[in-house]
């Protein structure tokens, strides 16, 4: 065969061409990789940018929807003064503001501009600024005049405190819509500042707080405050405002007045504000977090290429995971896990963005906690605070309700379509978790606590409002004492439509016959034989059904109806016992004074009337007074239970045991009988120091000559402790529920046979 030169040119024109062609595969593929990258590079740095922005309107917006509600308030409250008083004026103001820290101070103007007063200064203080010498903040108090609601204005540096505050203003009209003062709080720029993210996900983060008319509310970094806040701004945010003024949230780019810098950024509207929060970064922070993240992998060449672009995948998916960390992080508690004041503030917007028929939100604050941080260490308070909100958690969702830690000793639950009824039981029912024994290094805790409820829409119409009427409610909880429940009562007086409508409730169920009474036997404890019956009030609503007492009593006793409810009770008692006199039955009837009707000026001589007229002998009726009621004011107490005992009731100490009560006052008591409250039953059969509490009270009642009933009796064998421990009479669910009346009769007919079933019953469980 003979060698041709020509055939060795055209391999290598074939090879060459084979290279070129691989090259420019080669380059093709690096370069889509290259491009795949800059885009996962640009959008995870704007998921980043979107959650900042995010967390700074929630901050900004607390601020002023607080100020937004408020300002009209205090506004009506200085109108109603006339002007007449401004030491007045200035103390309402004053107290308001040291209850804000972010509000720096109040400034009262007439509508000339002259400064009335500045809670920055004294009440008196002279040489306060005139505006007449400074034109450009007379202007911007003069443009509020022809604002009909709240005004947020341009940051400036104050004349008194010499600090960068935002001015919001409100002004203060007479009833015929002429403008008589202005009212300004002025926030502090560096608090507002402070509570953005201090930690941001991306190094030179921008975060910023932008009027949709281009004016700087808040910037950090701030270069140049002067003309940062002095400077109406027409870079890309400002523009993408001007041509969608409608859009929520969005991105933008280009470069922005602030600094001259290419930015990109993400942005979020404040809803009910023409506010814009914004974050941004430098565009050279895309290129070099691109560059980093495909840089490795440039030289690797077409054989590893594949390999490449699955690590790099692999890399931006785990970044991506790690910013959804981060912002579900942002999230929660980092204690215990919960969703925080954040994630609780973002559900609510969600959930009344639906405009739900009713939403009731609880509050609840463990009473005394610093003690157990001060007593046992932080590692114990951090087991309590766990164990706690597994307990509310465990309680909430079991009533459907959606459960936050907002931090510290502080949890709330929101109830999405509930009634108050609801949320008192669910309050109940919290306040019973938090009191069980709790075991913490070693120690047995009970806890207790407040609770707050607010409910919408008729407390509150949006979820910064509700959180704040929850929380006024909690105030009133906390100052009613450890274990209370409070509903939101405006700090006018006036109370709320749900108060209201609650109230109006209570009216059409004493007009509309809807209560009736249960009855629980009361049974001799060494022979088991029904000796009287515990008058227990219910409620037929007829859109709810049967309510327990535990549910709407407590509500009755706050909103001041508990004493009619009462009054119902004895005379439908009275009328039973009565009938059941006629029918040849001599059984007693025990009935519960509240602490409003013991309290009650007219209380014997009510109580004589009903008597008289129903026909019942006085001592067929037991009245029961709770051993805190009588405690408030022993004396009174004294006299106001002779006068019953006078008309010839009997009389008996209920709940025994958990108030203060000494032996000095209670052996003057003229009750014969004292009930063993239910909590010391409960655990008599596996608590030593309830048993012992339980054979202390037996004696002191048996060396005083009086007789002793235990409730809740829930067992066979408490049943027989308590009949070893000299106990006479017993109650509870094991002896028997409470029923109707119709029930009752015909368990009085045969009450041999239920002798004979509760000594079977006692032989085979016990």
């Amino acid at each position: 065969m003979r060698y041709s030169p020509s055939s060795e040119f055209d391999s290598i024109r074939v090879w060459r061409r084979v290279i070129w062609y691989f090259v420019a595969a080669g380059l093709l593929v690096i370069g889509g990789f290259g491009y795949w990258g800059w885009l996962q590079t640009e959008q995870q740095i704007r998921d980043k940018l979107h959650i900042e922005a995010r967390l700074t309107a929630n901050s900004a917006r607390s601020v002023f929807q607080g100020l937004t509600d408020d300002l009209p308030y205090l506004a009506l409250q200085l109108r109603d003064h006339g002007g007449t008083s401004l030491a007045d004026d200035y103390a309402l103001l004053k107290t308001y503001q040291d209850h804000h820290p972010y509000v720096a101070s109040f400034v009262l103007f007439a509508t000339d501009g002259q400064m009335l007063f500045n809670t920055a200064r004294s009440c008196c203080s002279i040489g306060l600024p005139d505006l007449r010498e400074h034109p450009a903040f007379l202007k911007s108090l003069q443009n509020t005049l022809n604002v009909p609601g709240v005004w947020i204005g341009q940051t400036q540096r104050g004349l008194v405190l010499h600090q960068w505050r935002i001015p919001v203003r409100y002004v203060i009209r007479d009833q015929y819509g002429n403008a008589r003062m202005i009212l300004q709080a002025s926030v502090l720029l560096r608090y507002l500042i402070d509570q953005w993210v201090r930690d941001p996900q991306l190094s030179s983060t921008a975060l910023g707080l932008l009027r949709v008319d281009g004016l700087q509310i808040a910037r950090v970094p701030a270069p140049n405050p002067q003309r940062l806040y002095g400077t109406r701004m027409t870079g890309p945010l400002e523009k993408i405002l001007r041509t969608d003024p409608r859009k929520r949230s969005g991105a933008y780019e280009g470069v922005v007045d602030v600094d001259g810098r290419h930015q990109i950024g993400e942005y979020v509207r404040l809803p009910g504000f023409p506010l814009v929060a914004y974050a941004s970064v430098p565009w050279t922070l895309v290129i070099l977090r691109w560059w980093s993240s495909v840089s490795p992998f440039l030289g690797l060449g077409l054989l590893s290429l594949i390999g490449l672009v699955s690590l790099t995948r692999m890399q931006v998916v785990r970044e991506r995971r790690h910013a959804m960390e981060l912002a579900e992080r942002a999230r929660r508690n980092p204690l215990t896990g919960l969703p925080n004041r954040f994630a609780l503030m973002e559900w609510l917007d969600e959930r009344l963005a639906q405009q739900p028929s009713s939403l009731v939100m609880l509050r609840v604050d463990l009473a005394d906690f610093h003690d157990i941080n001060t007593a046992l260490g932080p590692h114990a308070g951090d087991q309590t605070l766990l164990e706690t909100a597994r307990r509310i958690l465990a309680i909430g969702q079991a009533a459907g309700g959606f459960v936050a830690h907002g931090g510290g000793d502080e949890f709330d639950i929101a109830l999405p379509g509930a009634t108050l009824i609801n949320a008192n039981g669910l309050a109940r029912a919290l306040l019973s978790g938090l009191g069980a024994p709790m075991e913490i290094d070693g120690r047995i805790l009970r806890l207790q606590g407040g609770i707050g409820i607010g409910c919408y829409p008729q407390d509150a119409q949006d979820s910064a409002g509700l959180l704040r009427v929850v929380d006024s409610a909690l105030y009133n909880a906390k100052r009613e004492g450890k274990s209370a429940i409070a509903l939101y009562d405006p700090s006018s007086g006036d109370l709320s439509n749900a108060r209201v409508s609650f109230q109006h409730a209570i009216e059409r169920a004493l007009d509309g016959d809807e209560f009736l009474l249960h009855y629980q036997p009361i049974v001799r404890m060494r022979d088991g034989r029904i000796v009287s019956v515990e008058a227990l009030v219910r409620w037929n609503d007829p859109e709810k059904g049967m309510v327990p007492p535990g549910e709407f009593i407590p509500l009755a006793e706050s909103t001041g109806r508990i004493g009619e409810i009462g009054d119902w009770v004895f005379r439908r008692a009275c009328q039973a016992a009565a009938s059941w006199r006629r029918a040849g039955s001599d059984l007693r009837v025990s009935v519960n004074l509240s602490a409003a009707q013991f309290n009650s000026p007219d209380l014997i001589g009510k109580l004589r009337r009903e008597l008289r007229a129903s026909e019942v002998p006085p001592a067929s009726i037991e009245v029961e007074v709770t051993e805190t009621a009588v405690m408030q004011d022993v004396e009174r107490s004294l006299g106001v239970l002779n006068g019953l005992h006078a008309v010839g009731l009997s009389l008996a100490i209920d709940d025994f045991g958990t108030g203060y009560s000494s032996l000095a006052y209670l052996r003057r008591l003229p009750a014969k009988t004292i009930k063993i409250d239910q909590s010391f039953v409960r655990d008599i059969d596996t608590d030593p120091e309830d048993l012992a509490i339980v054979r202390a009270i037996v004696a002191l009642a048996k060396a005083l000559g009086r007789q002793t009933i235990a409730e809740g009796i829930e067992n066979v064998q408490q049943w027989r402790l308590l009949q070893g421990l000299g106990v006479d009479y017993g109650q509870g669910f094991w002896l028997s529920r409470p029923m109707p009346e119709a029930e009752l009769r015909r368990l009085l007919r045969r009450d041999g046979g239920y002798l004979k079933q509760l000594r079977e019953r006692a032989e085979l469980e016990g």
